[in-house]
């Protein structure tokens, strides 16, 4: 039979936040641990075998030029650390919404972490997928492949660097005390959002750098980033309210 890890459930005052109170206990399956320990097999690979090309990526997040000369290279090593890193950002954003889901008064798919981790990984990663497949499409379309490109190729960039970034904090939640448990949420939603505010504004610049109307950033934006950024969201929320025990 499963062990379970069990972590009492914290009781927050401020009501705005969206955390539940009560003295409910939140039990973890060992099925999390076994994800955390895979994520964290990803995490070591990637660094100790490809820590210079993070510390590249990391430097393009600042430096546009810089990301356009990496685009352009095609080295192997960044296409192998980007295979792995976009699969442990896949993980990542999967543990979190999973153990996140009940803090917010509701649960996994099914009752099971075994199948709430994958389900919600897999849609993450199919998320970006589509994303990029309608960037390509809409490239080929209006005859700007090098903008779509350039795009989806910094898209990724910044999950890599988001999944590197969060999986420490997202690792340890289930195992934080009450007390911390909230400010370990909120810093990698804080994350979340300066990795969202970063593809918007490095959009920008990608558009501004190939003389692309105001008009057609705005549509981009409503159309692939707003759009599917909500669509995400309130699939998760149907989810998690109509598949739970």
């Amino acid at each position: 039979m499963i062990e379970n890890v069990t972590i009492s459930y914290f009781k927050y005052a401020v009501l705005a936040s969206g955390f539940t109170g009560g003295d409910r206990q939140e039990v973890y399956s060992s099925s999390v641990t076994l994800f955390i320990i895979l994520g964290l097999t990803l995490f070591a690979v990637i660094k100790y075998h490809f820590g210079k090309n993070i510390q590249e990526a990391i430097h393009c997040l600042f430096n546009y030029r810089q990301t356009q000369r990496m685009f352009e290279e095609h080295r192997e090593s960044d296409r192998q650390t980007a295979i792995l890193s976009n699969i442990l950002f896949s993980l990542v954003v999967g543990i979190f919404v999973s153990i996140v889901l009940p803090f917010f008064g509701s649960g996994p798919l099914w009752g099971s972490y075994t199948l709430s981790v994958p389900i919600f990984s897999v849609a993450a990663w199919l998320l970006y997928y589509l994303k990029s497949q309608v960037w390509q499409a809409l490239g080929s379309i209006f005859m700007v492949q090098s903008l779509s490109k350039t795009y989806i190729y910094n898209m990724y960039l910044a999950n890599r660097i988001t999944g590197i970034v969060i999986f420490p904090l997202v690792a340890v939640i289930p195992y934080f005390s009450e007390i911390l448990v909230p400010y370990a949420i909120y810093a990698v939603i804080f994350i979340f959002v300066l990795s969202y505010l970063f593809k918007i504004f490095r959009l920008f610049q990608i558009i501004n750098a190939q003389n692309v109307s105001l008009l057609h950033f705005i549509l981009y934006l409503c159309a692939l980033e707003f759009l599917p950024l909500l669509l995400f969201v309130k699939s998760c929320k149907i989810l998690s309210d109509s598949i739970v025990v």
